[in-house]
């Protein structure tokens, strides 16, 4: 096994993962990102937004080892789909960036975040799960409106 072979395996993983929500993203239509499929629930703005901020969290627990906090420039609300995939755009310059300096060594050390005690290579399954799973409640959301606005058209 060469030197940071499975660290690399981890990075080419996240790449590909940054790039699919990337393209799932420009794909969604401007008409949802304000709409919530229950009042319960977030908008799909607001779910974008969070992955975005909880995704440099996690990354910066990951290789600073610190629970450092990030913003978008605009709230979720005011922002249009360009805004979106901009600021998803900027998060992955930095993340992708800041895990450069992942090694096969690192994925061992401990990382604690309130409360939590995982190694490294479990933050980095945390750090793809949440994107995917966010990514999974983004197609719920499509899915509601999508048969409500068809369930309109009908009547």
């Amino acid at each position: 096994m060469t030197l940071n072979q499975k660290s690399q395996f981890y990075l080419e993983m996240i790449k590909r993962s940054h790039e699919s929500f990337r393209d799932y993203l420009t794909h969604i239509p401007e008409d949802v990102l304000q709409w919530k499929a229950h009042e319960l629930m977030y908008s799909t703005s607001w779910l974008i937004e969070h992955v975005i901020h909880d995704q440099v969290w996690i990354a910066n627990i990951i290789v600073k080892d610190v629970e450092q906090e990030y913003h978008c420039e605009k709230k979720s609300e005011k922002m249009v789909l360009d805004d979106i995939v901009q600021e998803y755009d900027n998060m992955v310059s930095k993340v992708e960036t800041d895990l450069q300096v992942l090694t096969d060594e690192m994925l061992s050390e401990l990382r604690t975040s309130k409360g939590y005690s995982l190694t490294v290579e479990d933050w980095i399954f945390e750090y793809i799960h949440h994107l995917h799973q966010h990514g999974g409640e983004i197609g719920y959301i499509l899915t509601v409106w999508k048969r409500k606005r068809r369930a309109l058209q009908d009547d």
